[in-house]
C-alpha cells in the first residue's frame, strides 16, 4: 500500500506552515500543497528549502485572500475572493478568467519554488465543486502535466477532518478500510497563531491533527502494516 499524506494550505501563516513542516520531519506527512497567493509564500518557499522528500503541489484557490489577476467575476470590489466555498459560483464566474487565475496561481508558484509543483488540488475543493471548473482543472493538470487530486491513480479520501474525527484510531481505521489500495488522504496539520485563529474555522484542531501525524502509536502502525509513504 502507498500512502500519501497531503497537509492541506501551506502559506497560510506562518505557524501553519511551521506546523506542515513539524508534520514532515518529526511525523508521517509527506505532501502538501500551497496558496500561492498567499502573503508568505516566499517564507513558506523559504522553509522548505532542503526538504528533499517532501512533495509540493499547488493548492488552487477562489475562495481565500487576493487575486493575482484582474478580473470581474471572481473577486470583491477590493480584489478578494469571495469566502465560502460555493459562492464564487453563484456569482456566475466567467471560467475564463478562473482558467487565467489557477493558470496564474501555478506560475507564482513556479516562480517562487524555483521548480515545477507535484500535483495540484484546491482550497474548498473549488477544482471540481462544478462540471466547468473540473474541466479548467483537468485541461491545466494536463497543460502542466501533473496529477489532479481525486483524478488520477490514487484514491482520494476525505474522511480524515473535524467532522468524522482526527484522531489516531480514526486515521487506522481508514488505512485499514483502504489496505488494498493506494490512497491520498487530505489533512490539515498546523500550528495555531492568531491570525489563523482569526481566520479560518479549522484553527485549533489543526494543532490536534499535528498531533495525530507525529505520534508513536501511528508511526509504528505504518512501519508495522508495511505502508509505504510516498508523494505525487
Amino acid at each position: 500500500m502507498k500512502l500519501i499524506i497531503n497537509g492541506d494550505d501551506l502559506g497560510y501563516t506562518l505557524a501553519n506552515t511551521y506546523g506542515i513542516i513539524e508534520a514532515y520531519q518529526n511525523g508521517i506527512l509527506r505532501s502538501t500543497t500551497a496558496l500561492t497567493n498567499s502573503r508568505y509564500i516566499r517564507e513558506a518557499a523559504e522553509c522548505t528549502k532542503g526538504l528533499e522528500g517532501l512533495g509540493i503541489g499547488v493548492h488552487l484557490t477562489l475562495t481565500l485572500g487576493e487575486a493575482l489577476t484582474d478580473n470581474k467575476t471572481l473577486t470583491d470590489e477590493n480584489g478578494y475572493f469571495f469566502k465560502g466555498p460555493v459562492t464564487v459560483f453563484q456569482h456566475g464566474p466567467d471560467y475564463g478568467e478562473i482558467y487565467a487565475e489557477w493558470k496564474a496561481q501555478i506560475e507564482r508558484f513556479i516562480e517562487v519554488f524555483g521548480r515545477m509543483p507535484t500535483h495540484l488540488d484546491s482550497h474548498h475543493s473549488v477544482h471540481d465543486r462544478t462540471p466547468e471548473a473540473l474541466k479548467v482543472s483537468k485541461r491545466l493538470a494536463e497543460e502542466y502535466g501533473l496529477p489532479l487530486r481525486g483524478y488520477n491513480p490514487f484514491t482520494f479520501v476525505r474522511d480524515f477532518n473535524s467532522h468524522n474525527g482526527t484522531t489516531v484510531e480514526k486515521l487506522k481505521e481508514i488505512l485499514i478500510d483502504h489496505k488494498d489500495e493506494n490512497i491520498e488522504i487530505m489533512c490539515h496539520p498546523g500550528y495555531c497563531d492568531l491570525e489563523l485563529y482569526r481566520q479560518s474555522s479549522n484553527s485549533l484542531n489543526r494543532v490536534v491533527e499535528l498531533d495525530v501525524l507525529c505520534s508513536d502509536e501511528i508511526r509504528e502502525f505504518i512501519k508495522d502494516n508495511g505502508i509505504e509513504l510516498v508523494h505525487y
